[in-house]
Order: C-alpha cells, then structure tokens, then sequence
C-alpha cells in the first residue's frame, strides 16, 4: 500500500485512489454553464413556437435557471447540472415543462428533442472544437505520480463513456486511468452500492481506497460505502462549494502527494 499525504501530514494508507471528474479533475463551469444557458435557449424557441405566453416563457427561464444552478455569471457547484447525469437533467427539465399542462409523455419527448438539438448545435460551434474542459491545475502532476507509485487509479462519473473517453482523448491522459465508472454503468453514483461494486471490479475493500470529489453527494456515498480516506475538494469553482460530509479539504490537488511504502 502507499502513503497518502495533505500538506505534508499523513492521512493513511491506500491502494486506490478513486477521482470525480467534473470540478474535480477537469475545470467544467465554463462548459456546464454555456450547456445551461443553450439548453433554456432552445426551450424558450420551443415554447414561444408553442404560443406560449411571454410571461410563462419568463417563468419558464427562472425555474430553468433555479434548477440547473445558473446564477448570474456562474454556475451552483452543487446544483444538477455539475452533479447529476444527463438522463437525470432531462428528467428534471421535463418536470418542469410539465408544471405548464404539458402531459408527461410530451414532456419528456420535448426535454430529450431540445437536449439532442443542443448536442449537434454546440458540437457545430468553431469554440466548441477545443478542449471545454480542461485539467484542473496540478491534475495531470497528481495522476503521473500516482501512476508511477503504482495507486490503483479509477474515475467516477456521471458523464457518459462518450464523455469519458473525450474528456480522455482531448487531455491526453491515454493510459492513466485503471478503472471506469460512468453513467452507462449501473447503478449511478451517488449510490453507495456504485463504489462497492467498482471497489469489486478492483479487487480491493472500500477501506482500502480514498475517494475526492466536489460534490457532497458524493462525499456521503463515499461515508456510506466504507472508503476509508474522504477528501473534499474545492478548487474546481469561482464559487467554492460547502462539504459537510467531508473527512479532509483542500483548495488544490498539489496538496495531495503519495508516498509507496517499500
């Protein structure tokens, strides 16, 4: 097993060290935040082709707004566009269209159109060819030393293989990783259950990996699963997100250095 250090302090032993993605290993915000604002862009063509009044357009807007965290210039660390799977969003947009007498069936039909129609329009855009998500800085250094120790490396997310494998190919980091847990996989974090079976999948014991993420969800499906070292992090974010089921915090992934024991 290795030695995991915060700031110079030893915090235990491991043998994995399993990643979220988003806010956590890849600067996200900027791209999540032009996905929220085009998504409640296409919805309000789609209703005002629909002749729906201006004013429910605007309400429409605000609980858009409220529940994908879009607030001004930023985006909410722990709302469902950072946190939640794609299935899970189109889910919540469609319950928001059905608060407009909309049945469910057109609902969710509606909510899967724009999401689609979103995908091949941000896909077109010149921008949109270059890497939107980027490595959070120290990222790359953390995952090359962890390699080199022989860390049992894992990333779990609820992007999609696809997604993965982009976010992958455009970071160059071919190779890093050991094990995948993606929203294709089942079942989706934040259930316990999803880091017991990818702790299965390593062969290893929950207690014997440590787990870091941004999101409290994850936190506490971490708690719940038995990792043994919990570590929230925070500097994924203009607006740093409150942890509270944290068992350590750091703002920077430099903080984090390992040790292989011989």
């Amino acid at each position: 097993m290795s030695e995991l250090f915060i700031r110079n302090s030893s915090v235990g032993h491991i043998k994995s060290l399993i990643f979220d993605k988003d806010g956590t290993l890849s600067n996200s915000e900027k791209y999540l935040l032009e996905l929220a604002k085009t998504r409640i862009l296409f919805t309000e063509k789609k209703f005002a082709q629909l002749k729906i009044s201006k004013f429910k357009i605007l309400l429409l807007r605000r609980l858009l707004s409220s529940i994908y965290g879009l607030k001004n210039s930023y985006l909410k660390a722990n709302g469902i566009m950072a946190i939640a799977s794609r299935d899970q969003n189109i889910v919540s947009t469609a319950t928001i269209f059905s608060l407009f007498g909309f049945d469910w069936s057109k609902s969710l039909l509606m909510s899967q159109e724009i999401f689609e129609q979103v995908d091949i329009f941000l896909s077109n855009q010149k921008k949109h060819n270059q890497n939107t998500r980027p490595l959070v800085s120290g990222a790359l250094d953390l995952l090359i030393s962890l390699k080199n120790k022989g860390v049992t490396i894992a990333l779990m997310t609820n992007d999609t293989n696809a997604g993965i494998e982009e976010f992958i190919h455009k970071n160059k980091l071919e190779g890093l990783f050991d094990y995948l847990w993606s929203s294709d996989n089942k079942p989706l974090k934040p259930n316990p259950l999803a880091v017991i079976e990818l702790c299965k999948r390593m062969n290893l014991k929950p207690s014997e990996c440590a787990l870091i993420s941004d999101a409290d969800t994850d936190l506490k499906m971490a708690k719940e699963a038995d990792i043994s070292i919990i570590i929230g992090f925070t500097g994924g974010w203009k607006n740093p997100p409150r942890l509270d089921e944290k068992q350590f915090l750091i703002e920077e992934l430099n903080e984090l250095k390992i040790h292989r024991n011989t």
